[in-house]
């Protein structure tokens, strides 16, 4: 009914939840924004916990979820987090460093993981090892995507584009294009990141942009965030990913997000305000549930906007 679906005071339908299912993580990346969490959080909800949020969510038009953290694979019970969401959605993803899919991609295929955003920042030994902060994993994180795919896992590579790294970019498509995996080129942002770093790492994607421009046979833009797509002979999609500044960004955006604390936040850039619903999911209310869900709706507003808006 139309009266149960979540629309923000600036008519964006919300049907997406960006889930962080704990802050921890074995990397160190020199550009991590933390999504937005910048403190050390418990991880509240367990799996059952998750199904009942997910249960009553989708009862608001929430149907995409993506699963991330910290590494959200470093969870003894990922899998059962995915497996009790899944029920309940159209889509259920998950954004992972890599690191430890040798060992959990068939659990997580058997639970009904849909698809997988692996970070491939570099293909060098030593630029990634750099990036990474010192983490010399690369390939065991190759040999994981290998072991998701023989799993059927649908896999979309996550490229962040940086001064250090730019030069590879048709390296990592040329490695994309092997797999036939799509990728994720993103925009470098200052969020969380040390002033220093952004300043000698942030880079234009231009070079980026134009090549794709030159070798793609079709070009279209993704309802979510206004993203702009382009289709390759090969036939894989690079999707640019560029939210900083980005008002056509914002006024495209569908998706609120859960903290490991158990806080909703209505945007990635606002620390508060937040809504808890620890209570709710904890004491299984329904009601409480859903008034948080519309409240968290409510204070959303476009972080970016036309100039003189």
């Amino acid at each position: 009914m139309l009266n149960s679906v979540l629309i923000d005071p600036y008519g964006r339908v919300i049907d997406s939840l960006r889930v962080l299912v704990t802050s921890k993580c074995n990397y160190k990346c020199i550009f991590c924004h933390s999504e937005g969490v910048f403190y050390t959080p418990v991880d509240v909800f367990d799996a059952s916990d998750y199904e009942f949020i997910a249960r009553i969510a989708s009862k608001l038009g929430i149907k995409y979820y993506k699963l991330t953290g910290g590494e959200p694979l470093i969870r003894e019970d990922i899998s059962d987090i995915v497996k009790s969401i899944k029920p309940h959605a159209v889509e259920v993803s998950l954004v992972t460093n890599g690191s430890l899919l040798l060992e959990k991609a068939k659990s997580l295929a058997e639970a009904g993981l849909d698809r997988l955003n692996v970070s491939l920042h570099s293909l060098n030994e030593e630029t990634y090892k750099y990036i990474t902060g010192g983490s010399r994993l690369l390939s065991r994180v190759k040999l994981g995507i290998d072991e998701a795919l023989k799993y059927g896992l649908k896999i979309k590579l996550n490229y962040l584009v940086m001064r250090s790294n730019l030069d590879e970019f048709k390296k990592i498509i040329e490695f994309a294009e092997s797999k036939g995996l799509n990728v994720n080129v993103i925009e470098l942002i200052p969020l969380g990141v040390p002033s220093s770093v952004y300043k000698d790492e942030h880079v234009q994607i231009t070079p980026i942009t134009k090549y794709l421009e030159e070798r793609s046979t079709h070009k279209y833009y993704r309802e979510l965030q206004h993203r702009p797509v382009y289709v390759l002979n090969s036939g894989i999609k690079i999707e640019v990913v560029m939210g900083y500044g980005n008002y056509l960004f914002c006024s495209k955006c569908s998706r609120i997000r859960l903290t490991p604390d158990g806080y909703l936040k209505p945007c990635l850039y606002v620390e508060e305000p937040r809504v808890s619903i620890i209570d709710a999911v904890k004491n299984r209310s329904e009601e409480k549930l859903i008034k948080a869900f519309r409240e968290v709706t409510m204070l959303r507003k476009p972080y970016f906007t036309p100039k003189g808006v």
